[in-house]
């Protein structure tokens, strides 16, 4: 596996934690889902910059 990946991922995983505090309320996985890609998609758009 891709070091990158792996950086990406846990990346994005602590992004997607600093969105859902920053929300203030539970999430269902569908908009956990979606906001987790959404932030993989921009971590990987940055890097190809």
């Amino acid at each position: 596996m891709d070091a990158k990946m792996i950086t990406f991922g846990d990346t994005a995983m602590e992004k997607l934690l600093q969105w859902l505090r920053s929300v203030g309320e539970p999430k269902d996985i569908d908009d956990l889902l979606r906001q987790y890609l959404e932030i993989l998609s921009s971590l990987v758009m940055e890097e190809n910059e």
